[in-house]
Parts: structure tokens; sequence; C-alpha cells
């Protein structure tokens, strides 16, 4: 064993792949983390970052794992030498023990070389620039040898016995590829079990890496956590590796017990027959090689030869199993993916052709990447190089065919995205299966992704000659590279990244709009550079024995001859001018830059015009838009008439504006004061600010007229969406016209440090701030104002803004549509044209005014209009009876393109993404209807964000999220019962959760909050719907409509802050319960309830005695989500005893309590004997996880 032992080792020592494994797993953490940065307020090398570089070396060490540990046998089978080397005196299991151990010794040297590299990466990066961060702590020993025992160690062994079970028996290299695809897809599937609370459980013992484990028990973890706590080999992550290192542990006994020297040899007798008979000489598909020598000959062998490589692929059992399992998979992460609160969206075409490539796209260009291995190398592998290459066929007739057959594959694997799609629809009975967007989205996006990656492959693995090394290269190429390139250069240049092509999506309103465009030119940029890597890679053809690398670059010498180097001198050509092409349109056209270059440009922005951040400036008042939108040529040209006033106590004697508007070239065209045209003194191209000397200044109260024309032209490509105007489904907002004041957009105090600007403590001025209060917080340029609009369109589109339409008609061959709000608002507004069908409804307001409901929505989507108008109405009414009535006459719900995944409100309009609720799938009874909360949130915000309009102060957000979600939780409330809402608060306690751990500034209290839509939303509203459960919903709803009254349009003259808001709230609350008040607003709180015990007994009379111990405990928290100080208070909690779960007439499943009542707790145990009817099944503290507990799941508890 000794020996063998020792052989192995001294073997791979003089094995050059050796040592460029062992420096690729150095180099690759060197680099992730030298470059790490955190964009959160965790440490850059904190233990959970160092856990997440090692982690992911497993993954990527795979193709390391199998060079190593699966050919540690099999390598006796392929040099014939097995015969020989069986004569020894050395036992079977001496020989697996030498063997496995060995070879698992080198893989262990590759781990601690990954462990060596992230520790000099992470304290490079201390050391050299990244202080200017200031996001890193002290090294840590424990940080890098836990992860390396716990992960890599365990990882190896598992794998590593795999891929050396799996070759020491089968022989067979596509076996070991299946093995090393199955590891994969479970790496898949576990993560798609994460992204679910109902499956998240399950996530942890699929996970073969440990990864997942480790995100499911660090979901909650605070920054502080994540910056201290140590990976442990606990809990569930402790039942995740001990399975998968059992896993292991077991293959390896049964690879020792199994094998024998005489087993090994009969198959090895059987597969040599076996690969005569299928590998190169299938009796069906003989290569036909011509005896003469023309072209037309060549052409002849060709295609024979490229058949048989192609079905050499195809009808191999494990690419059919692969294909199998890939629809598999494929369809599982559909699903998954396919889906909003747990609820599926219907499996329209546009969704299946993006969704279905992306499961399979990762997947495809493995087994691409495999299968050029396996082109390149297949010969020399089984032995048959010397009758191949003897054939009489020219090199590039071998090299040629080998390729055609890889295409052959590629076009079989993009037509597998089409087949899984609609099989996908027609499973889920869906019949409108639209073949040309299939078609169309696979063969101009996948497809030539496929054929680039086979021409690199081929390309790579031609030149390198070692095929495990070439996997690893290629996808370090398509993968590594991409993520380098982010955090080395900060660059998404889909020039330099390779395959990198414009972002864009489908949608059903404006189909593939104008991204194919794009997606052509940047394709064939691509795909010209691996044509280019092609041509080079004939020449360094292997064809008969191996040749040194000298050799080898002397053959290719001789082998480039004229033909060759014109084809060359085609393809760089090509290359060279499509990339100018696409340059100019990238750089020149659409001004693509770096991160780096926008982070700097923003920095330089501060520190020349940060003096204008709390100067005076006009404010509008008064707004009448003309807004011209050309759709097929993607322009806008507008034209806005202002009533401005001067709201602050000195006079404005300059205009400031800065161009906002997401389009590059956007340009203010004219301006004009009072009737006079003014030219600016300042022109800042690079910054897009202007500023304009007023011709006198304007005195405190003074108001003015004001002129602003603007034009937006959109030109060639460019690497992002550029969303705002399209062909069909334009949606933007009053950016279009210039801001008159400037704004900081470098937030990250890292970011700020690192370019000497003042570090901010908070985003936003003081709540006392007197400047920052005459500010609304979504457009300091506009007070309350009047506002119309005329837009015109394209005719057979209908363009809305927001108002009443007083007036439609068509002119010169376009449509115009004239709007007015008949109520002030604030100075928010969006443009929106598109080709609609609208959908009619009414309400009738307390008053008994008509209030008309209109949903503007795709043809192609009639589904949910009936939740749209309902969520709409109910919503309409909470609000007008608890708070105010609705001022308006008409309320619409607008549908735009699937770009973006948001629903956003103005006044009297909402934008809503055709992928949020137009076409979710609510046929399956236990669906949550989010369409319904979603719309009534929204429809929420025409009282809370604009009749009531936060000030630009500190923590002042809530008054427009977290009172929308409160009040969209209340009409669930009312639509569903208190029964039917549990699943929502759940989820928001688990997005609040996890979240907290993602902030980039220490975490502030719900008063204080300033960025956080797990604050804003889900904390906000679990403490909003505890206090009326607490105080009671009129109580609250009486406190919430004197805040309205006491700020509704800037009565006083000043915009509310959330302080104002917890003091209408404070106000109503009771003396006793004024510490909910003061816990919701001005404390990080969280609870640890649970039901220790339960026990029921039945009573004489029928009924059942039910006792049971529930403990209470209520922990306060600091920013950094450390321990402060644990409560010694009782507090008002609910307990419950609960029957079977019921099922109401819609099929919603809802609790089914027995008992309910909320008490006062003390901390620690609490003791309750309750007497119900019927025998309870569950017991419960907090069972509809009104509090904010971060373990719920032991909040109910079986009755014994």
């Amino acid at each position: 064993m000794k020996e063998i032992f020792l052989f192995e080792l001294k073997y791979r020592f003089r094995r050059p792949a050796t040592y460029i494994y062992i420096a690729l797993m150095f180099i690759i953490p060197l680099l992730l983390s030298v470059f790490a940065d955190s964009v959160t307020a965790q440490y850059t090398n904190s233990p959970n970052a160092i856990v997440g570089i090692l982690g992911g070396m497993s993954i990527i060490s795979l193709f390391f794992y199998a060079a190593i540990m699966g050919v540690a046998v099999y390598r006796d089978e392929e040099h014939r030498t097995a015969q020989t080397y069986f004569t020894y005196p050395v036992s079977e299991k001496n020989y697996i023990i030498g063997r496995f151990f060995g070879s698992f010794t080198i893989v262990t040297l590759m781990n601690i070389g990954a462990v060596i590299g992230a520790m000099i990466g992470f304290e490079m990066g201390a050391f050299l620039e990244r202080p200017d961060y200031g996001t890193y702590t002290s090294f840590n020993l424990a940080s890098y040898v836990l992860p390396f025992l716990y992960l890599l160690t365990f990882n190896a062994f598992f794998i590593g016995s795999l891929f050396f079970c799996l070759m020491t028996f089968f022989k067979r290299m596509s076996i070991l590829y299946l093995g090393g695809i199955v590891i994969l897809i479970l790496t898949i599937v576990s993560g798609q079990l994460m992204s679910s609370l109902e499956t998240e459980w399950l996530s942890v013992y699929v996970d073969p890496f440990g990864e997942t484990a480790y995100g499911y028990i660090t979901k909650y973890w605070t920054i502080a956590e994540l910056n201290h706590n140590q990976l442990s080999l606990s809990g569930k992550f402790a039942i995740n590796r001990l399975l998968w290192l059992g896993f292991g542990i077991l293959i390896f006994i049964f690879t020792l017990f199994k094998f024998s020297y005489k087993g090994f040899l009969n198959t090895s007798k059987k597969k040599s027959a076996k690969e005569g008979k299928e590998e190169y000489a299938p009796t069906t598909y003989s290569a036909k090689i011509a005896q003469v020598f023309d072209a037309n000959a060549q052409r002849e062998n060709l295609m024979s030869l490229s058949k048989i490589e192609f079905l050499s692929i195809v009808k191999e059992t494990v690419f059919i199993i692969l294909i199998v399992m890939g629809i598999i998979v494929a369809g599982f992460v559909t699903y998954q993916s396919n889906q909003i609160y747990g609820t599926p969206s219907l499996p329209l075409t546009r969704y299946m052709v993006m969704q279905i490539s992306a499961g399979l796209s990762l997947f495809s260009v493995i087994i691409l990447v495999i299968y050029a291995g396996e082109a390149v190398h297949r010969t020399r592998q089984n032995k048959t190089f010397e009758f191949y290459d003897a054939l009489p066929v020219r090199n590039i007739t071998l090299y040629l065919s080998k390729i055609i057959s890889l295409v052959g594959v590629a076009v079989v694997l993009t037509l597998l995205n089409v087949v899984v799609g609609i099989l996908y629809q027609t499973f889920n009975g869906f019949f409108n299966y639209e073949l040309g967007m299939y078609l169309t989205y696979n063969f101009t996006t996948i497809f030539p992704t496929y054929l680039m990656t086979v021409l690199l492959a081929f390309f790579i693995h031609v030149l390198v000659n070692n095929k495990f090394l070439g996997h690893f290269i290629v996808i370090i190429i398509y993968i590594g590279l991409p993520i380098l390139m982010t955090l080395a250069f900060k660059t998404s240049n889909p020039l330099v990244i390779f395959g990198g092509t414009p972002s864009g999506f489908l949608s059903d309103l404006n189909g593939f709009g104008h991204y194919l465009y794009g997606q052509f030119w940047l394709n064939l940029y691509w795909i010209l550079l691996t044509c280019i890597l092609a041509t080079i890679g004939i020449v360094f053809w292997n064809r008969g024995f191996l040749s040194s690398a000298k050799e080898r670059l002397h053959i290719a010498k001789q082998r480039f001859n004229g033909k060759t180097l014109g084809v060359l001198l085609f393809f760089v050509l090509a290359f060279v001018s499509v990339g100018a092409y696409s340059y100019y349109n990238l750089k020149v056209l659409n001004k693509l830059e770096d991160s780096n270059y926008g982070e700097k440009l923003s920095a330089d922005a501060e520190k020349k015009y940060g003096k204008y951040i709390d100067k005076p400036h006009i404010q509008i008042i008064d707004l009448k838009a003309f807004i011209d939108i050309f759709p097929d040529d993607r322009r806008v040209v507008a034209k806005g008439e202002f009533e401005v006033i001067n709201n602050f106590e000195t006079p404005i004697d300059t205009l400031l504006m800065e161009v906002k508007f997401p389009i590059a070239d956007t340009k203010i065209t004219k301006v004009v004061y009072n009737g006079t045209e003014l030219q600016p003194f300042l022109e800042d191209e690079d910054y897009r600010m202007f500023i304009y000397k007023l011709p006198a200044s304007l005195q405190p109260e003074e108001t003015a007229s004001l002129v602003i024309e603007t034009a937006a032209n959109t030109h060639g490509f460019s690497s992002d969406s550029e969303t705002a105007i399209l062909g069909d489904g334009t949606f933007f907002r009053d950016a279009i016209f210039p801001s008159f004041h400037y704004e900081r957009s470098l937030m990250d105090n890292g970011v700020r440090k690192k370019h000497g600007l003042e570090i901010l403590d908070f985003l936003y001025p003081p709540r006392t701030d007197s400047t920052a209060l005459k500010k609304n917080l979504f457009n300091e340029d506009g007070d309350y104002l009047n506002f119309e609009a005329v837009i015109s369109t394209k005719k057979g589109q209908t363009a809305v803004a927001p108002g009443t339409l007083k007036k439609q008609w068509e002119e010169n061959d376009r449509s115009y549509f004239h709007y007015k709000l008949e109520d002030k608002t604030d100075y928010f507004f969006s443009f929106v044209s598109a080709t609609y069908d609208i959908e009619k409804d009414f309400w009738i307001a307390p008053s008994g005014k008509k209030v008309a409901i209109e949903i503007y929505h795709s043809s192609k989507h009639k589904w949910n209009l009936d939740s749209f108008i309902r969520g709409i109405k109910v919503a309409l009414e909470y609000n007008s009876k608890n708070f105010m009535e609705y001022p308006y006459s008409v309320i619409r719900v607008i549908e735009f393109p699937a770009y973006s995944s948001f629903a956003q409100s103005f006044a009297t309009t909402i934008p809503y993404s055709e992928n949020v609720g137009f076409v979710a799938d609510f046929s399956k009874a236990d669906s949550y209807n989010y369409v319904f909360s979603v719309t009534s949130h929204e429809v929420a915000h025409q009282w809370w964000g604009h009749i009531v309009t936060p000030s630009k102060t500190s923590g002042a957000n809530i008054i427009s999220e977290t009172l929308a979600e409160y009040t969209s939780l209340m009409t669930m409330k009312q639509e569903y019962g208190e029964n039917g809402i549990k699943t929502f608060l759940k989820n928001s306690l688990d997005k609040y959760l996890a979240g907290r751990k993602f902030s980039f500034k220490p975490e502030r209290t719900l008063m204080d909050v300033e960025v956080g839509q797990h604050i804003w939303y889900e904390k906000g509203s679990m403490i909003m719907y505890d206090l009326q459960d607490v105080i009671g919903e009129d109580v609250l709803n009486s406190g919430l409509k004197n805040f309205l009254e006491e700020f509704k349009y800037n009565k006083k003259g000043y915009y509310p802050t959330s302080e104002d808001l917890y003091k209408a709230i404070y106000a109503v609350a009771p003396d006793s319960l004024k510490y909910k008040v003061d816990d919701g607003f001005k404390e990080i709180v969280l609870y640890e309830n649970r039901v220790m015990d339960a026990k029921t007994k039945a009573l004489d009379n029928g009924k059942w005695e039910t006792t049971f111990t529930v403990n209470v405990q209520k922990t306060y928290y600091d920013d950094k989500g450390r321990e402060d100080r644990i409560d010694e208070k009782k507090n008002l909690i609910d307990i419950g005893l609960f029957g079977e779960d019921i099922k109401t007439d819609d099929g919603v499943t809802i609790k089914n309590p027995f008992y309910f009542e909320l008490k006062w707790l003390k901390p620690g145990d609490n003791t309750f004997t309750v007497v119900t009817d019927e025998k309870p099944l569950k017991a419960g503290v907090d069972p509809y996880n009104k509090l904010i507990d971060r373990n719920s799941d032991d909040n109910l508890k079986t009755v014994e």
C-alpha cells in the first residue's frame, strides 16, 4: 500500500499538469479575493466572504478532481499496463487504498493552494488599495481552516470517491462526465429549492457542496454575525456535511470491497470489444472515403466523416441520458423560477423561450465543451488514432468534420429549448405555442452562443492537448473571466466579455423590439473571433503520434500556407470591421463606460457641484406638458410650460439644470424665462449640467414663467436595455424635463472615502432641517401643482398621462390625447404609449361621485382583469372610508413591457409590468392573489405618497411605503379574513430577516430607515399590522386620518417627517400600549417565542382540556445586529389552539382556531389550561407571525 501510495505521488509530481492544476487553484482565489469588494456593511474578508470563495472553489475544481481522482485506476487500463501491474504481490485493497489516497493527497494540496491563494489575496487587498474602503478586519486563521475542512476537504472526498468509483468500474469518460453533471444538477436543484419557503428545508439535503446548506443556516444572520461567526459543524449544515461525507465513505468502501483484478481485466476486455464496435466503426455509419481527391470527393469525405462524428455523439447512451436529464431539470427550474409569492405565471411562449434557455444554457455549454474535448482526444483515448489519422483525407477535412458534427450537436441542443418549452406548455394545458418566437429567439440569441462555444472549445483543446485542463480553461473563459472583469475592472463591456451581447428581454407588448439588431452585430463579433481561433487551430491539429511543443510549432509553420493566411486575413478584417462598428455604437453613440469611470464621474461631479445640494432652487407649481412620442424612430420631443416659485427664504439668481433622462442623446433645446430666451453660461456635457443666469433674481414667494424644450434620440444599439422609448410600450417619467437641483449619487461610504468625499452617517438631512422640510422626497423640483398634458404618438397607439382625458383626436396621421388633473398633486408623473385594449368599470364614492376604472392591457393578456378591478375597488373603498375620499374621477392600471418587473403609482395612473399579474395563473386553489395585494398597495399610494408626500428627510419614506403596505394588508384582511393572510405575514417576516445582511449601511430603526425595502415594506407592514391588532384598527386609522388631514397637499407649508407620523400614532395609542409604538418605530426588536409542550385530555362532558406552555423572549439589538438588552416586562402576544386547516369556497387553505386570545405574557415560560369543544391539533404562540421572530417555525406545536 505504501509503495502504491508513493508511486502515485511520484507519478503526479512528474506530470506538468499537476503543477498547472495547483497553480490555477492558487491563482483563482487569489484574484477573486484581491479584487473582492463588499457591497454591504460586511467586511470584505469576513468569515462569510471567505466561505463564499473557498466553497465556490469546490465547484470550479470539479474538472481537476476528475483529472486526478477519476483516472487513478483507469490509467492502468489506458496505458495497457494493468495485466503486468496486477502480477505484483499487492493485494487488491492495498492497491485501491494506495491509488485513492495518493490521488486524494494531490487534491488536498490543490485545496491548500486555494486556501493560501485566498489568504494572500485578502491580505494583499488590505495592504494595497483596499484600505480606502475601510471594510477589512484582522486576519483570523480559523476563517480559512474551517472552510478548508468542512467544504473543500469534505467535498473533495465525496466527489473524489464518486469519480474514483465510476472510472474504476465503468472505465468510460462519458460516465465520469455524467457523474459530474449530476453533481451540478443537484447544486442547481438545491438552489431552486432554497428559493421557496415551502421547500428550502429540502435544499439542505440535496446540496452536495454544502453552499446551499450554509446559506440556509446563515439566512437570517445579521451583519455582525456574518462578520464574526466562524463556520461550525452544527445544525442543518452539520447534517448536510456529514450526509455527503457519509456518501463518500460508503462509495469508497463499496469500491474497496467490490474491486478485483479479475473483474477489472474482464471488463477491460469487454470494454475494448464494445469500443471496437461502437466508437468509430459503427456498421451502419461507416465512412465512405473516396479514392479520388478532387473537390467533390473532399466534400463527400467531409460529409461522411461529419456524419460519423455527429452520430457517435447523439446516439451515445450517455448523451441521451444527459438530454433527458436536461429536459427534467429545465422543467423544474422553469416551474420554480416562474413564480411570484409562490404563484406560477402562465407558460407564455416569451417566458418559455427565456426561462427554458436560461435553465438549459449552462447545461448545454458544458455538454458542448465536454464533447469538443472528446472529439479532439477520443481517438487517442481509445487507441484508434493510428487508423483514423491514416485515412486518405486532408487535415482540413478531419478538422472540419469534427467541428461540423459539434455544430450539429449545438443545433440539437438549440432545438431542445424549443421542444422542452412546447412540452412544458402542453403539460400545463397551454397551446398557444408561437413557434416563430421560439425559433427566432433560439437561433438569434442561443445558437450563436453555442456556436462560439464550440469553436472556442475546439481551439483550446487542440492547443492545450490536455482534456481536463482544456475543459477548465474554456469554462474559466466563459464564466470566470466575466466575473474577474467585473471585479477587477468594473466593466460589463460586451466587447471584452466573451459572448457579451446587449441586455434585453422579450415582451408581448414590444416583441423583440430593437434588441435583435445589437444581438446580431455582437454575436457576429464574437463568432468571427472564434473563427479566427478555429483557423489558427487548423495548423496546430495533431495528426499521428503526439509531438512536443517545439515540434508542433514547427509543423504549424509548415502548414501555414497562402490559403490559410487568406482565410485568416478575411476573418481578421471582418472581426476588426464589426468590432469597430460595434465600438462606434456602444462607446461613441451611447457613451458606454465601465463602473469605475461612472464612479469617478459621480465623485468629480459632487466635488464640482456639491455646493448646490442644499442651495435654494425654483419649484414648479403649474405644468402644461407637450409630449411628442415617435415609437418607430425611438425618439421624444417635449415642451414644458411651467409656473415656478421661490419657496425659500433667500433670492434665487441662477437656474441649474441637470439632464437625468436615461437616453444618452438627450438635449435641452430651448429655455425661456419670463419671455426671455436664456443661454447657459456653463455647459458641462460630461456631467450633463447646465447653469443659466436669471435676468433678475427670483424673490421669496415670487413666481415666474418658464418654458423648457427637450429632445431625446436613440442611435444604433447600446449595451443596456434602453427601455424608456420603445416601438410599442414606451414608458418614461418626468425626467424628460431637466432637474433644477443637484443631488449626490454616491451613497456607499467606502466609495466616498476612496474618492475623498465626505462620509455620510445619514443619506438625507435630519428631520429638523428647515430647508429639507420644504422639499418632497420624490422630486424636490416641484411643490403641489396643477398638471395637464397633451401627448401625441403614432396612429394606433394610446398615450396615457395622469389626469382625466379631456380630448382625443387624430392629426397628420398621429393620435393626440389631452389629460388634465382635477386636483393638485406632487411633481411625479409618467407618460406611456402602446397598443392597448381597455377594460372599463367604475366605483361609486361615498359622496356619490362616479370614479372610472380603466385597465390598459395588451390584447394578448385578458387574464386577471377582474383581480385588478377588485383590488382597485376595495382599496378605493377602504382608503376613502378611513382617511379621505379619493379626489379624482378616474384611476388606471397601464401595462408596460416586461423589461422591468414592478408597479408604480402616479396620480390617477399605475404603470404595471406585464410580468407582474397580467399573466399570473391563479387556477391553483391555494394560489396567493398577489395582483389584488400589489394593486391595493399601489392604489393606497394615491393617499400615502401623493395626497400626503414625505419630506426629503431621514426616515420619511415610511410615510409612503409602510403606510401603503399597511393599507394593502388591511384590504387583504378585509377580503380574506385574518386567517387568510398568514402566508403574506410569513413572507414579510422572511424577507425582512433575510434582507438585513444585504444593507450597505448599519440597520436603522423604522423611524430612521433610509435604504432597505425589507424595512419599509416588510418590517413596516408587520409593525403596523401588529399595532392595529393590539390597539384596534379603528383607533390606529383615526391617528392616520389625523396625520393625513394635518399634512395633505403640504397645507402646513412643509412636508411631514417620520416623527410626525410617529407622533400621530403615539397620540391615539393607550398608555399601556405606547411601548408597542416605541418598539416599532424607535427600536430594533426581535422575539424568540416558542411552544414548549402541549397536552390535551378528554373530559367527561365531551370537551377537551389542553395544557400548553409557551416561552417568550424579546431582545433589543443595535444597528450592527448585536444584542443590546433583553426585555424583562410583559408583552401582549397571541396564543391559540387550532384544529385541522380548512379550505374556503375559493379553495384557499386557512387556519381553524378553536381558541385564540391576546395575552400579557411574561418573559420565560407561561402555562395555560384551556377547555375547547373539539380536540385541538396544534397549540401556538404568535401563530400568525405578527411579531418579528427569527425562528417562527417553533411557534406551533402538535398537541399530544
